[in-house]
Parts: C-alpha cells; sequence; structure tokens
C-alpha cells in the first residue's frame, strides 16, 4: 500500500509483482516439466520405488490415471514386461543399493495390453548433506512418435484457466486490504515452492529440455535450454545461446543436412521432431542423442511458434549397435569363407525338417546347390536311407533344446554321395520357449570316411593277418620292472601257447617272471634288462612253464620303435613255438651221444 506521501504512480515496484513473476516462472516450469515429450517421474530411493511424483504423460502413454500410478506403489514392477522383468529388476535393485545414474530400457504393458518400448534414464537427487532425497528421471516412447499436441494444448489451457482464476481471486481480494497481504504471501509461498518444484524437475532431469521458438526471420533460436546442455555437450546455457545458430555450428557434418531439413520441415508445417543424430562435444568427442520434440502453439497467422523437446544422451547404445554390426559383418565374412557350411533353419514353418532361412555360399562348392534349391526342401538333398535318422534328430532337438551332432550321407547334385558331419544348437525360442531356430554347421568328411573305410579294411587284414600266423605277436610297454612285462596287445596264440586267457596276461604284468623256466629266469631277465637300457633288439630262446606242467620252447624277438623325436614307444615283437624243434634236436643228440657210446664199445680191444 502506497504511503500517504507517495505519490500515485511513482515506479515503486507495485503490490503483486513478486507474485507475477513467481507465477509466470512456476508457470514455465511446470509447462516444461508437464508438457515434455516422455514421462517424468519421482520415486523414492527405496527397494519398492514408490512414486512421488509422474508426469501426466504417463496415462497417455500406457493408459493409467496418474492417480492409479500413485495409489499403487509396485505398478511399475507389475507392468513390467515378462521378457524384461528379471534384468530390470536386478538392475534396478543395483542401482538403488549404488546410487549410479539409471539408465535402461524395457517394455512396459499398457492398460489395453499393448507393449510399449520405454528409454528410462534417471539420477539419484540428495540434500545438501548428501542423503538421498529421490530418484528423478524420464521415460521417453521409444515404440513410435506420438500426437500429442491436443494434448499439450489442452494441458496449457488449462494452466492458464487456472492462472485466470487465481488472478480474479487476487484482484476480488484487492477490494479488502488486509485480507490481500495475506493471501498474496500465501500464494507467494505456494508458487514458490510450486516453481521450485517444477524447476528441480526441469533442470535435473536425465536429458536436455528445451523450447525451441520459430523465428521466421532468423535461424530458429532456442528460447530456453535447461543446465543439463553442459553435462551432454561442455557449453554452458549462454554458450550455447550465444548465437541463434550456435546448435547447427555443434551439428557433425554427417548429419547436419538432414537434422536442418527436418527442423525446417517441422517449422513448416508443425509436425513432431523426431531423430538420431551426432553433435560434436566441446572438447571434440562425437555424442550421439534421440532428439524429439512436439509443437505447443502457433501465431495468430495459424503457423507453428513454440516447440517443446528433449535430448537423450544415446551415445553409449549407438557404440554398442556399431560394435555389434561390425560384430556380424566379421561373423558373417568367417561363416561364408570358412571350409564348412552355415546355415539357420526354422522348425516351426511344419515343413519336414524344417524351412532354410539362411545357409552359406559354400553349400554350391559343398554339394552343387544353391539357397533356393534346399530353401524348402533340405530334407530332399539327404540320402534316404539316412532321412529317417535326421528327422529323428531333428524331433529331438525341437522337444529339448538340447545341442546335436550326426554324421549322414548327402546327395550332390551331380548324384554322387558325400558324408557329412552336422552339429549346431537352438538359436533362437518361439513365445512359449520352444525352440524355432536351429544354427548348425555341415563339414564335409567324405574323404576322412573313405580313409576311416580304408583303414578298417586294412586293420582287418591285418589283424587277420596277424591273429592266423603261427606265432604270437605282441606290443610291449616299455620302462617297466625287469621281471615284469605289460603288453598294450597280445595276439589269440598266446593262449593256446601259454594255457592262460590273453586278458589274464595283459591284466597281471607278472605272468612272465612266474612261466620263465627256473635255468633261464636269470638270463631272460638279465638280457631284456639290457634291452631295455640300450634300445638294443631283444632276441633269445628261452623255456615257459604252462600252468599244465608242460614245457613250451620260444624264441622271442623284439624291436624298440621310436618316435620322429627319437622317443621310446613300445616294443614291437613276435615269439615263435620252437619247442617242436628243440625236442627233435634233443632227440638227435641223445641218438649221436648213444651212437657215439656204441661206437666207442665196439673199438675196444
Amino acid at each position: 500500500m502506497p504511503s500517504q506521501d507517495e505519490p500515485v504512480g511513482s515506479e515503486r515496484e507495485q503490490p503483486g509483482d513478486a507474485e507475477q513473476a513467481l507465477r509466470e516462472s512456476e508457470a514455465r516450469y511446470r509447462l516444461l516439466v508437464e508438457n515434455i515429450p516422455a514421462v517424468v517421474y519421482m520415486v523414492a530411493p527405496d527397494v519398492d520405488r514408490r512414486t512421488l511424483y509422474v508426469s501426466p504423460q504417463v496415462e497417455r502413454a500406457l493408459g493409467y490415471t496418474r492417480k492409479e500410478w500413485l495409489d499403487q506403489p509396485d505398478i511399475w514392477m507389475e507392468l513390467l514386461h515378462p521378457d524384461e522383468r528379471e534384468q530390470t529388476l536386478d538392475a534396478h535393485d543395483r542401482h538403488s543399493e549404488t546410487g549410479e545414474p539409471w539408465s535402461r530400457e524395457y517394455r512396459l504393458i499398457a492398460s489395453d495390453g499393448r507393449a510399449v518400448w520405454f528409454r528410462d534414464v534417471a539420477t539419484l537427487v540428495r540434500d545438501e548433506s548428501g542423503r538421498p532425497q529421490y530418484w528423478l528421471g524420464v521415460q521417453t516412447d521409444i515404440t513410435e512418435l506420438k500426437r500429442v499436441e491436443s494434448a499439450l494444448r489442452a494441458s496449457r489451457d488449462e494452466l492458464e484457466r487456472r492462472v485466470q482464476e487465481r488472478t480474479a481471486e487476487l484482484e476480488e481480494a484487492n477490494e479488502l486490504m488486509a485480507l490481500e497481504i495475506a493471501e498474496r504471501r500465501r500464494a507467494e509461498e505456494e508458487l514458490r515452492a510450486t516453481e521450485h518444484r517444477y524447476r528441480m524437475l526441469a533442470e535435473h532431469i536425465p536429458a536436455v529440455t528445451y523450447i525451441w521458438e520459430n523465428d521466421f526471420e532468423q535461424a530458429s533460436p532456442r528460447a530456453y535450454t535447461s543446465p543439463r546442455i553442459e553435462q551432454l555437450l561442455g557449453f554452458t546455457v549462454d554458450e550455447w545461446h550465444q548465437t541463434p545458430d550456435f546448435w547447427t555450428s555443434r551439428l557433425h557434418p554427417d548429419d547436419r543436412t538432414a537434422v536442418i531439413a527436418a527442423t525446417i520441415r517441422s517449422e513448416t508445417t508443425g509436425e513432431s521432431f523426431s531423430m538420431e543424430y551426432r553433435y560434436l562435444h566441446k572438447d571434440g568427442h562425437i555424442v550421439w542423442v534421440l532428439d524429439e520434440a512436439v509443437l505447443l502453439t502457433r501465431d495468430e497467422h495459424g503457423r507453428p511458434d513454440l516447440f517443446q523437446g528433449v535430448m537423450i544422451d544415446v551415445t553409449a547404445r549407438k557404440l554398442a549397435e556399431e560394435q555389434a554390426l561390425r560384430s556380424e559383418l566379421r561373423f558373417r565374412s568367417l561363416a561364408e569363407h570358412a571350409p564348412a557350411v552355415t546355415y539357420v533353419v526354422d522348425v516351426t514353418t511344419g515343413t519336414p525338417g524344417g524351412e532354410v532361412t539362411y545357409i552359406s555360399p559354400q553349400l554350391r562348392t559343398m554339394l552343387g546347390y544353391t539357397h533356393d534349391d534346399v530353401r524348402t526342401d533340405w530334407i530332399g538333398s539327404v540320402h534316404p536311407e539316412d532321412v529317417d535318422r535326421v528327422l529323428a534328430v531333428t524331433k529331438d532337438v525341437t522337444e529339448t533344446g538340447e545341442p546335436y551332432a550326426i554324421q549322414y550321407r548327402m546327395l550332390h547334385r551331380d548324384g554322387t554321395v558325400r558324408w557329412v558331419r552336422d552339429h549346431g544348437t537352438v538359436l533362437s525360442r518361439d513365445p512359449s520357449g520352444r525352440p524355432k531356430e536351429l544354427q548348425g554347421l555341415l563339414l564335409d568328411i567324405t574323404a576322412a570316411k573313405r580313409a576311416e573305410q580304408e583303414r578298417d579294411q586294412a586293420e582287418v587284414r591285418y589283424r587277420a593277418l596277424v591273429e592266423q600266423m603261427p606265432a604270437v605277436t605282441y606290443v610291449e610297454i616299455p620302462n617297466y620292472q625287469p621281471d615284469e612285462v605289460r603288453f598294450a596287445y597280445l595276439s589269440p596264440q598266446a593262449e593256446r601257447i601259454f594255457g592262460i586267457p590273453v586278458s589274464d596276461l595283459v591284466a597281471d604284468p607278472a605272468h612272465f617272471g612266474r612261466m620263465l623256466h627256473p635255468d633261464d629266469r636269470d638270463r631272460v631277465l638279465l638280457a631284456n634288462a639290457h634291452a631295455e637300457e640300450t634300445g638294443e633288439p631283444f632276441d633269445e630262446e628261452y623255456r615257459v612253464v604252462r600252468p599244465d606242467g608242460d614245457i613250451v620252447w620260444l624264441h622271442s624277438r623284439a624291436t624298440l620303435v621310436r618316435d620322429d623325436e627319437g622317443r621310446a614307444m613300445f616294443w614291437h615283437g613276435v615269439a615263435l613255438d620252437v619247442t617242436a624243434q628243440r625236442l627233435t634236436e634233443l632227440s638227435l643228440r641223445e641218438l649221436e651221444d648213444r651212437y657215439q657210446e656204441l661206437r666207442a664199445r665196439t673199438e675196444r680191444p
């Protein structure tokens, strides 16, 4: 109230100026927060994620009212899509414990059953003592651009109506000067608190909020940019606004033309702006942003006038996408140049064996076919005798989801038969969790199979030769005790000669020492030790005593086999039964002795 000495119309601040300033500031920040094309929220720093504030966009995005959202503390957790629930809740618990900034993409189920993708970023706001107060975040609908112009206008009109009502009340209250002071003070306190709240929301959201003013005379100046611009790009608000077109000078050269063209289109038509592009940070490094803006107002001529927008740092995601693309190209190159055929088969199409959705070019080299030849009937190239076995394996994999490995024959386009080794695993599953796609690798093992068959035939011939010859063939492991023999192989003739099963002779290394004739034992063991020590061939005749008491004479010869580096591998030997020969020699010797005795008798005088 002016004093009696103060002239009417002086320049002293009129009552209500501070209130009006607060109202305008409150309206400005409320407008910023409640019209950002994303869901702004405040949640308590506890494990239940209790919502303290949520912006009206939650209803437009998901179909739930703010009251429903606030009255149900765990609604956010309940609406998480099943595929992201566990990972998202685990991440939420981890960030709640550490206080690190939150940034995650996930789906929420809207009231009409739609799955809506969100990019959710938030920071933990602390008081001056460093104690956590609340999480302040923004959820951006990245499923599609929403038509929010009418809702934003309605919100603005409602705000203006409320301001007009409050103004009318204050004008009426001016008639009663005593009530005016108290009312003004109360209103100022309310406005100050509200202005502070919306300022905190606008300036602490983990994204850059801005108002974009369409000036037809100049190059689209930014009417407002939140202080987060310094965190994002290194420039203060004053530096960012130093010239109307400063922001265009920081656009990446490869994106500048496209971004400016999209900006001009939105300024001309009023359509929403949504784009991912690159800025150059103050220090020179590249920052990827997701920039979305919607039209707030039009001028008196109906032309687009004011846009409200938000910029989110998506550099980490873009770098991850680029790295994933490079990895995909690298693995594709490996897959298409490796000496094998890689493939992907969809087993849910009803086609026997599945439908081939991808197969590497090596198929033409290996079997003479192209992708089109085998896409819907790859099982037709399998050898008829192996089809049932291959289909059984495919059926088992679709039921169990276990990795598989199988060898079978395929028919080359020219009619020849090729052996392949096929092994793979489940690549993807359908919504019910059943295997959908199988990824596998085909190796041509025809040459190996042919060599294996030849080796088997040679082994059969060799085994027949060894097991039918009139001698014992053996393979002995070197470097054991002198009175022990460890056989790696002993031909079946050993049982006939020694009177002991071959399995017993192989299992008990001490049989050799026990079977030696006492008169030959020391000599043979000494010769065996000498051969082991020097590597010289073993060549001895000796007697063994069978369990039935019969004595068998053996002539045993063995040679030490070495590897390429000269290391001892095994003794390869043969033992001949020379009992008959020795008995013949003994008989001849006895006859000779008798002959000499008779001759001596006849020559006596």
